[in-house]
């Protein structure tokens, strides 16, 4: 399992919100790629950004900040938030992007999920954001009636290799992240989790590694990192060390 800083950007800035509601952001830096900088400085294997914007308005807002991260670090970057069709995964491939994050399309149109998958294979993530263990849509403002487990088991069926499974009601609270859920959805697949939503400490990672889930690849963190919860130093090297 490795640590996976996010960069969330809103009007081209870097921000976090709590529990996904734009009203409750708060800006931590003016310049994405300053950030990203700092965190492949201090050891990130890989970047988590996302275009808040985006993922509200259905396309890509943040095109701009996003290319100033590629055009600063050479780990590999997954960027999620308004990507609803092939078209917009493939200019964010030929940006340079590695892995195309798949949200609100992924869940309500089976047939793009799939036509995805089968074009770009393993660089296709699916994001599943649950609200009380139902997936949410449209920048999270939606809540659909397709549990997360029932959804990560269709992107498995469909050839889908990784997944990204976040609690909405944990994410930005700093209040741990959600284990129950996290083990369930890894039980229950053989794809890839990383796991997102609500890391706060040194402990939470390694309440995650004590899962002992061996397709739990990766946790995303972000709040604790901005708000020096927790170093991501110290991060890599417990991802790093054998339970």
């Amino acid at each position: 399992m490795i640590p996976i800083p996010a960069i969330d950007l809103r009007g081209g800035k870097v921000v976090r919100l709590s529990r996904g509601d734009f009203k409750e952001g708060k800006v931590y830096d003016e310049k994405p790629e300053r950030v990203a900088v700092r965190f492949e400085g201090e050891g990130a294997g890989r970047l988590h950004v996302v275009d808040l914007d985006g993922a509200l308005g259905g396309r890509p807002r943040n095109l701009a900040a996003v290319e100033a991260v590629l055009g600063k670090v050479k780990i590999p970057v997954q960027v999620g938030g308004g990507i609803r069709d092939l078209k917009t995964a493939e200019s964010y491939f030929k940006r340079g992007v590695r892995w195309a994050i798949l949200g609100t399309q992924a869940c309500l149109d089976e047939g793009f999920l799939k036509e995805a998958i089968s074009e770009y294979a393993d660089r296709v993530i699916v994001g599943i954001d649950a609200r009380e263990g139902r997936v949410a849509t449209d920048g999270w403002t939606k809540v659909s009636k397709v549990s997360a487990v029932e959804f990560a088991k269709k992107v498995e069926t469909l050839g889908g290799q990784t997944v990204i499974y976040t609690d909405i009601s944990k994410d930005g609270l700093l209040g741990g992240p959600n284990l129950n859920g996290v083990r369930e959805l890894s039980r229950a697949v053989a794809l890839s989790v990383i796991a997102s939503g609500g890391v706060s400490s040194i402990q939470d990672i390694q309440n995650l590694l004590r899962l002992k889930q061996p397709n739990l690849v990766g946790v995303i963190i972000g709040k604790a990192l901005y708000e020096k919860k927790l170093s991501l130093p110290e991060a890599v090297k417990t991802c790093l060390q054998k339970e």
